[in-house]
């Protein structure tokens, strides 16, 4: 995103976010790549926009998420498709793998982050390409990092010793779906950036499946919570 400055004649470059998306939790598991996110963007601190999907299916076995600036997502998005565009336009049965993408998304962030015109995005992209689960991280430096499980934003200090106690790499599809609700649980409790409609969506040998949102269920009547609202109530 670039603005034109009047005064100076010249173009500066944002410096940072405005309108922002919350959380990304992706883990591998026995067949397929599932990845979830809230479907909140924040304006500054404010919750502006809360049913917004932040998931994009880029091919038929790639899908790509993203926390951070949501119109930087949206321009990696188009980015993305216009790779996908021109392999169908060649006709030729040559696409690119999940795994091409995470390169060009990789090598596209380390040239804005050079322009000091940065992608203010942790990126995730989710595939399966020949019987292969595929999950990588790039950040806004341009980083690279294959894993088998990725958090970005918050999750990343809150969600990793659920993940650690729940989760394995050949879970089923319903075992991984409920660890990440009990991320984004924890998550709606303790980030303020964060919502407790979710999104989940997967990649296996069958392609892609985004699903419709979701709300979290949470519980907010504990008996330390009703014995604390009794006693202010006795002493007013």
């Amino acid at each position: 995103m670039i603005f034109n400055s009047e005064i100076s004649g010249q173009y500066e470059h944002t410096t940072s976010p405005v309108v922002t998306g919350g959380s990304v939790i992706a883990l591998v598991y026995n067949g397929g790549v599932l990845v979830g996110t809230d479907t909140l963007c924040s304006y500054g601190s404010m919750a502006a926009f809360k049913n917004v999907q932040k998931i994009a299916q880029i091919s038929q076995n790639t899908i790509y998420v993203s926390s951070g600036e949501f119109s930087d997502f949206q321009q990696v998005v188009k980015e993305l498709a216009k790779i996908d565009r021109s392999a169908l336009q060649y006709d030729d049965g040559v696409h690119p793998s999940p795994k091409d993408y995470g390169n060009y998304l990789a090598r596209l962030s380390y040239k804005k982050r050079c322009k000091i015109n940065p992608l203010y995005l942790q990126n995730v992209i989710a595939g399966f390409h020949n019987n292969d689960r595929y999950l990588a991280l790039v950040d806004i430096y341009g980083t690279y990092l294959e894993s088998k499980f990725i958090t970005t934003g918050f999750a990343s200090y809150f969600c990793k010793a659920i993940i650690s106690n729940y989760w394995n790499e050949n879970c089923s599809l319903d075992q991984a779906k409920q660890v990440i609700r009990e991320c984004f649980k924890v998550l709606f409790c303790r980030d303020c950036r964060a919502h407790d409609v979710i999104q989940l969506a997967y990649v296996d040998a069958q392609g892609t499946h985004i699903e419709e949102p979701e709300r979290v269920e949470t519980k907010w009547d504990f008996n330390g919570f009703k014995q604390r609202a009794n006693e202010k109530l006795h002493t007013q």
